[in-house]
């Protein structure tokens, strides 16, 4: 007799079951925003099919929104319980659930459980907020988007390649259940294996895609306000670097301080880093209470002069304190110089060499320094001396812990 031979995770291939909130009719998908369930393209060679086939033993449940393409394979997840954290999270989730209860009638109010199409609609409205944020954090429309045919020979005016930021395609995520999933996935569609979270470009699909699991961050990421958190760091980089088309990073301190702003949004109990190296799994999170210790760092000179700081090329190498004052500075400057700022990271994302190659480390310090006087009419140092002021004279208390 002979036996047919099975792949890993063939035998037991997981299915998501059908969505039982929109039931995949048009007129409840148009509703949300969404093109539609899948089947659809999610990258170079690959499809919401060959990921399935792929990822057997992932449940997976796929949404095509405005501007993104998500792949979610989450288990579900109760809502009540004790934890430090998990009351304000609940307040959050009740307050996302009746915005999408605008758009879903049928879901309950306060239910006792996400169940797994309810977290991956959350997550899908979650992407699509990250990427209004952006937009007005930029000031920028989407139809400036639209326009056709400007050169990258033409720096000031170029906007892309595409209508999503710059870019010629969605950006995609692809949230997992196991780190050995987005390993196979990596490796199978991007010739590397990789475990923990990554931001990777796809130059010939034209996208930006971060992927992960919720084993990552030593398990942090089975917690929904952890995950969220590092969803809204991450994509919110994403979106910034993929700005008017990607073809250079933005420095590192921005993009880390920006990834920051959003993050701390959802929640400031859970800070995301960037790994130091591919073995990296530490959370790095011993405390989150950086709106409070700002002033403390900023009074007795811990954070290092700005010259210095804005032209650290690695954040992967940043320490908590440099994190910290990427957050800080980039939320004093939303706070007190959002129109500035959105010229500043205008003019850091005008083409280099018409897209033809990389800035230099030189050409990003000069082009850094001549963003600030054109956007902020002053030089770095102004700005620097505004910052540490506006900390020392807005201390806030600490929290209670609950």
């Amino acid at each position: 007799m002979c036996t047919a031979l099975l792949l890993p995770g063939q035998a037991t291939r997981a299915k998501a079951g059908p969505d039982p909130y929109t039931k995949n009719e048009p007129a409840r998908l148009a509703k949300l925003g969404y093109d539609n369930l899948g089947p659809f393209a999610f990258g170079t060679n690959q499809t919401t099919g060959t990921i399935e086939e792929l990822l057997g033993t992932e449940p997976l449940m796929w949404v095509e929104t405005k501007h993104f393409r998500l792949g979610c394979a989450l288990p579900a997840m109760k809502v009540k319980g004790r934890e430090a954290w998990r009351r304000d999270w609940q307040k959050r989730v009740y307050v996302e659930i009746a915005e999408l209860r605008k758009s879903l009638p049928g879901i309950k109010k306060k239910p006792k459980e996400l169940d797994p199409w309810l977290r991956t609609h959350l997550f899908a409205m979650r992407l699509e907020n990250i990427y209004s944020d952006v937009l007005d954090n930029l000031s920028v429309e989407e139809s400036y988007f639209e326009a056709k045919g400007i050169p990258a020979t033409v720096p000031a005016d170029y906007r892309g390649e595409g209508p999503f930021l710059g870019m010629k395609n969605k950006f995609t995520v692809l949230i997992l259940r196991t780190k050995s999933s987005h390993a196979r996935y990596t490796n199978a569609y991007h010739g590397f294996e990789m475990t923990e979270p990554i931001r990777i470009y796809d130059n010939q699909f034209g996208c930006m895609y971060w992927g992960c699991s919720t084993e990552s961050a030593n398990g942090l990421f089975h917690l929904d306000p952890a995950l969220h958190a590092a969803v809204a760091f991450n994509v919110a980089h994403n979106l910034y670097t993929s700005y008017r088309g990607f073809s250079h990073d933005l420095p590192a301190w921005l993009s880390t301080g920006l990834g920051h702003w959003h993050s701390r949004k959802v929640s400031p109990r859970f800070p995301t880093y960037d790994r130091k190296n591919a073995e990296d799994e530490d959370p790095r999170s011993g405390f989150w209470q950086w709106d409070v210790r700002v002033h403390g760092l900023v009074k007795n000179e811990v954070f290092e002069g700005i010259e210095p700081f804005i032209d650290r090329k690695d954040a992967g190498k940043f320490g908590v304190e440099q994190h910290i004052q990427s957050w800080t500075f980039v939320d004093f400057l939303l706070a007190n110089k959002k129109p500035q700022f959105a010229k500043f990271v205008s003019r850091l994302k005008d083409p280099f060499h018409a897209r033809r190659r990389l800035p230099t480390a030189q050409e990003m310090q000069i082009r850094q320094r001549d963003a600030v006087t054109a956007a902020f009419s002053c030089k770095i140092e102004a700005l620097e001396g505004a910052w540490r002021s506006d900390v020392l004279n807005n201390k806030k208390r600490k929290r209670k812990r609950r």
